[in-house]
């Protein structure tokens, strides 16, 4: 099995890493084989809707590291989209990637996608559920639509500084527990 996350925060070495390689660092504990892909690190053109998806011999009509994404999303078993909260939503370059994954939804591509599990891993600075609330119904439609099985999410409140996720007791554990059980 292959866990593939997909880190959506700008800032390297966030919150949000941090509890991705604690979670994925569980999966491989339990015999996944694991990758994660930095956004941030990535040239993406934004999803213009022009319709083109499958035509031309391609998913996608740019030629950028989207090519290598949906590599990555078509191998996995498992999705994880890793994303901090900004405004009560995934952070830009996350709903770039997000975006982009309509290339999913031709006759010939949705069987490339359909049925993997999918999970968000996500952290906010507010405490609280609210904060996450209009960006995980964003994701959870999104799964819907791409008819992906929820594989459940790993969420983190009142993680505010850069590392916060560190001194918050027992998180680190949590987050290797949620990798392990992904397998």
């Amino acid at each position: 099995m292959k866990v593939v996350a997909f880190l959506g925060s700008p800032r390297p070495r966030g919150n949000t890493d941090i509890l991705a390689e604690a979670v994925l660092e569980g999966a491989r504990s339990a015999g996944c084989g694991t990758e994660s892909h930095a956004l941030r690190a990535l040239h993406l053109h934004h999803c213009t809707g022009c319709g083109s998806c499958g035509t031309r011999g391609r998913l996608c009509i740019f030629r950028d590291d989207g090519e290598m994404l949906y590599q990555a999303v078509i191998a996995a078993d498992v999705l994880l989209f890793v994303t901090p909260v900004y405004w009560y939503g995934p952070t830009s370059i996350m709903k770039t990637f997000l975006d982009r994954l309509v290339v999913f939804n031709t006759p010939e591509a949705r069987p490339l996608v359909r049925g993997k599990a999918a999970g968000v891993v996500a952290a906010w600075e507010e405490k609280g559920p609210e904060a996450a609330g209009p960006m995980l119904k964003l994701f959870e439609l999104g799964f819907r639509y791409l008819e992906l099985r929820p594989s459940g999410n790993f969420l983190v409140d009142g993680a505010g500084p850069k590392d916060a996720v560190r001194g918050m007791s027992g998180v680190l554990d949590q987050a290797r527990e949620f990798g392990a059980a992904l397998a």
